[in-house]
């Protein structure tokens, strides 16, 4: 299904509560550690510290978050986000759903008055994914997304994620 708003209906659609649908990481994130992102044209990557699982110490990896499909990308410098589940958090490291996202139709809106029919050759549905890093927020619209765990000996690259820079 794609999320595509038709003119005759803007301004007569009621804006409806937006809330957060929160996921489970199967790995745990470092709460209060950074978030390094990196988008190129089709795919972002979310690269953070990982503590290990039975303790708070940190794991000899880190994580990734791939979000396949991805075509906007905010970043907020904030401690708290004005969106809210409608339940308690249930699980130490989890991502979310922008659900009825006002985000969400806005992009939509403008990519198809770029692009006619642009949902035909995106024939995607697509979800507003939130990630928290410490004091900070990525706002990111993709299909779908993969998790994955590198190992820190294996890549140099993200050390300033572990390191105290």
């Amino acid at each position: 299904m794609c999320h595509r708003v038709d003119e005759t209906l803007k301004g007569k659609i009621q804006m409806e509560e937006q809330y957060l649908i929160e996921l489970e990481l199967p790995i745990w994130q470092d709460p209060q550690g950074n978030v390094i992102l990196e988008k190129c044209r089709n795919n972002c990557y979310l690269y953070f510290d990982c503590w290990e699982d039975n303790t708070p110490t940190y794991a000899n990896y880190f994580g990734k978050i791939t979000m396949y499909n991805a075509w906007a990308v905010k970043s907020l410098d904030v401690e708290c986000y004005d969106i809210y589940p409608k339940e308690d958090y249930k699980y130490r490291s989890s991502i979310f759903i922008v659900q009825n996202s006002q985000w969400l139709k806005e992009m939509i809106e403008k990519r198809a008055a770029y692009y006619d029919n642009w949902t035909g050759w995106k024939d995607k549905e697509y979800k507003h994914y939130l990630i928290r890093g410490h004091d900070n927020y990525f706002e990111i619209i993709a299909e779908k997304y993969s998790i994955e765990t590198v190992k820190k000996e294996k890549n140099h690259y993200y050390e300033r994620l572990w390191k105290n820079e």
